[in-house]
């Protein structure tokens, strides 16, 4: 269980966890490419399409389609990140170091810190280790995941001997 907590909570979109409480880390920059993008300034919308790849960090995200959801002035809390939500749909692979993610959708929400991978064979990987099932829903602020099946497929997972104490290789 503990390899499976550790693999599941160190995916994640936003940016990196301030790991001193008395120093304000600003949030790391995101850069994105893509085929094309359309701006709705009214919705604090951007969708990118079109082979996109955004870079956080050490973070890599690639899909069809990115949408990025910005904070209003209204609803943006003071050292909040400017980004509220990232939904990335189509052939969605997401890696950090040796972690990575594959599903037909990401939802990740900034504020309450939550990833939602779902698709066919949404999988989670570190190693060798990996974990599959048609909804999976990490709570990143509460070390929590929750793994769902469907009628048809099983949730499955994989714990590889040769990974550390029972914990996936950092990278």
């Amino acid at each position: 269980m503990l390899i499976l907590l550790f693999l599941l909570t160190q995916l994640s979109f936003a940016a990196p966890e301030n790991k001193t409480a008395d120093k304000k880390q600003p949030p790391a920059d995101l850069k994105i490419t893509s085929d094309k993008m359309v701006a709705s300034k009214n919705k604090s919308i951007v969708e990118f399409m079109g082979k996109v790849k955004a870079v956080r960090a050490d973070s890599v995200l690639l899909a069809d389609s990115v949408k990025v959801f910005f904070h209003t002035s209204q609803t943006k809390k003071e050292g909040q990140s400017n980004v509220k939500r990232i939904l990335a749909t189509g052939n969605v692979e997401y890696t950090e170091g040796e972690r990575k993610a594959f599903s037909d959708q990401a939802d990740y929400d900034t504020v309450d810190q939550i990833l939602v991978l779902t698709g066919e064979q949404a999988r989670l990987l570190t190693g060798k280790s990996w974990i599959t099932g048609k909804k999976i829903t990490l709570f990143k602020a509460q070390d929590r995941v929750v793994v769902e099946s469907t009628e048809k497929t099983r949730v499955e997972a994989f714990f590889d001997a040769e990974d550390q104490d029972g914990s996936p290789a950092k990278p």
